[in-house]
């Protein structure tokens, strides 16, 4: 598609005085692009463990959202279900075309390819075991040698990453290690994602307040990492962009 582009500016678009002209051709590229990798089968690793969004077998309202996006070009995706840690690791090996729910944040950027288009977004915020006194402000305001749960592989900001060596942190595989262990106060606190954090210990049938909510870490946009190994990269990013905006137009999906 890029190739497309190129030719278009460099050498068609002297050629033409009208802007009319040159839309033509830019949405004629397009639809070649597109038709060039219609019914093509898209390949991610799906992590087992951030529920409501990817549950233990792969499904969850990620996988939803870009099997839609993908049918608009008549494509469709096969899912392989892995810890996340290990999907991140595929994808950047090499070993299929991305994985999702993926923080857009420095280290990221350093290992995978992001379209434009962010699934949704959502917000983590810090968690601490009910009786618990502490209640900072910001990940800068942590003593040092604190004790936090935190999922392994994922992502919690740029702001932690800068602040990451001064804690001591527990690393687990899923969202229900982490509420025992702020339940069994084996750790000072957690990040969660507020989404996921409400739907876990529902899941778990516990009241929402069996754990504390303290005060927001961050923001997240939540994206498809592609592996800088994968086929047709820049078509295909392009073309999920272009899908993942029709649905967002259609549905009123969130950013």
């Amino acid at each position: 598609m890029s190739l497309c582009f190129n030719l278009l500016y460099v050498k068609i678009l002297p050629l033409y005085s009208s802007i009319k002209k040159y839309w033509i051709l830019a949405i004629t590229c397009l639809a070649l692009s597109r038709s060039a990798l219609a019914g093509e089968t898209f390949t991610f690793a799906a992590e087992d463990s951030w529920p409501p969004f990817a549950m233990a077998d792969g499904s969850g309202l990620s996988r939803n959202i870009i099997e839609r996006a993908l049918s608009y070009s008549g494509s469709s995706a096969t899912f392989i279900t892995v810890p996340y840690a290990r999907a991140l690791k595929m994808a950047e090996n090499g070993q299929v075309d991305g994985a999702f729910n993926v923080t857009l944040q420095k280290n990221t950027l350093q290992r995978f390819v992001f379209g434009s288009e962010p699934l949704f977004q959502v917000k983590a915020s810090f968690y601490y075991p009910k009786g618990s006194t502490f209640n900072y402000a910001s990940v800068d305001k942590f003593p040092g040698g604190i004790s936090i749960a935190l999922i392994t592989g994922y992502e919690y900001g740029d702001s932690y990453e800068a602040h990451r060596k001064r804690f001591k942190e527990v690393r687990v595989a899923n969202q229900r290690q982490i509420i025992n262990m702020l339940l069994e106060n084996k750790v000072h606190m957690a990040i969660m994602f507020d989404d996921v954090a409400s739907y876990t210990l529902a899941a778990m049938q516990l009241p929402q307040d069996a754990i504390r909510k303290g005060e927001l870490n961050h923001i997240s946009d939540i994206y498809v990492a592609f592996s800088p190994e994968a086929e047709n990269l820049e078509a295909k990013i392009a073309l999920f962009d272009l899908g993942l905006r029709q649905l967002k137009q259609e549905s009123n999906i969130s950013q």
